[in-house]
């Protein structure tokens, strides 16, 4: 029996000896899984602003490093797994798991419209139902997986999805449009976006100005469904940038669109004649019409730029015709679809899921 004994010792202390990276410290830096994700590298952010995909570097000539956003990330673990004080730490998956870690920096208003009133039309439902950020989103999405994906759009990157939990949903407005409509199109109540973001303010004084743009839809083509999307512009040295991406926005309702909000409606006529004016500015507020709206490309959309002067936004009358993007992986809608959406339709009106 001591001979037993001591012949598993002897091998165990073999393997021990033989795997120098169990030892505490000589783990090559760098090198864990977790510094591919997106959360730890800002990559998405680096895609979107990259000159190569027609981002905002076509503009600046500023390499994204040398910008202020590439501190937008999670260098380490204690940021969302820290617990205790400062005499004495831990790490706790309950910590990371709370609200209080996600918010840090993903602050939505429709979770805080469903914590002070769970009725209100600005929460969404999942929120207004108590629901955690965990519960859709998984622990290989936060802390990725070893591959280096460049955005969370692209094909691998996000597990949550509707259709995770809501599988046997009869829909007849996704029945209708052949499986190519995104839940998103009639399910998101509004997606907002960042109008005329002032990127000499954000290099010079490392400070985000920009107007916020609500309750107008955009849809783009994504992953083979016609998605919701956010709108981001951009001024630097009167020189101008419109990106359309994909978007979640956490404003989802139960009762969805009605076909008559896509389908037909004045704001497309408008836009099929070229005299639709989405965005205007008196010289003291910025106004945008509500609808949903296609993203097609190579349509005029005569979006005013403003410059951002001694706290004031005054309207930049000689800016340069903007440059326009498709980022995170979206398409513009065709002119076929354009064409469909501007018919007005006699289907049967979606009713709310139960």
């Amino acid at each position: 029996m001591r001979i037993a004994v001591l012949g598993v010792s002897v091998l165990f202390l073999g393997a021990i000896a033989t795997v120098p990276a169990l030892v505490y410290g000589q783990q090559d830096a760098g090198k864990q899984f977790y510094d591919k994700s997106l959360h730890a590298s800002s990559r998405g952010l680096m895609h979107g602003y990259a000159k190569e995909n027609g981002g905002l570097e076509n503009l600046t000539g500023i390499p994204f490093t040398q910008t202020a956003c590439n501190g937008c990330h999670v260098r380490s673990c204690d940021t969302c797994h820290a617990a205790g004080d400062s005499a004495k730490m831990s790490y706790s998956i309950a910590t990371a798991r709370s609200e209080a870690a996600c918010y840090k920096c993903h602050n939505l208003k429709s979770r805080k419209a469903a914590i002070e009133n769970p009725g209100s039309p600005d929460s969404d439902v999942h929120f207004a139902k108590g629901m955690k950020c965990m519960q859709c989103h998984t622990a290989r999405e936060v802390h990725g997986d070893g591959v280096e994906y460049a955005s969370l759009r692209a094909p691998g990157a996000m597990d949550a999805r509707c259709e995770n939990c809501h599988q046997n949903v009869q829909c007849a407005a996704n029945k209708i449009h052949g499986g190519k409509l995104d839940c998103n199109a009639c399910h998101a109540r509004d997606v907002n976006s960042c109008y005329n973001c002032h990127f000499e303010t954000r290099i010079r004084e490392n400070k985000s100005v920009s107007l916020p743009l609500t309750d107008t839809v955009f849809l783009v083509n994504y992953a083979g469904k016609v998605t919701t999307a956010t709108l981001h512009t951009f001024i630097y040295q009167n020189r101008t940038l419109i990106a359309f991406a994909p978007s979640f926005s956490h404003s989802v309702t139960r009762k969805p669109r009605q076909c008559g909000e896509c389908h037909g409606a004045s704001l497309l006529a408008a836009m099929q004649a070229g005299s639709l004016k989405l965005v205007t500015w008196d010289g003291k507020e910025l106004k945008s019409q509500p609808g949903v709206v296609p993203v097609i490309d190579g349509y005029n959309w005569n979006f005013p730029f403003l410059n951002y002067e001694k706290g004031q936004w005054v309207a930049a009358p000689d800016a340069a015709p903007p440059l326009v993007n498709y980022s995170g992986y979206a398409s513009p809608m065709t002119a076929a679809q354009l064409e469909k959406m501007a018919r007005k339709q006699t289907a049967p009106q979606p009713a709310a899921i139960k």
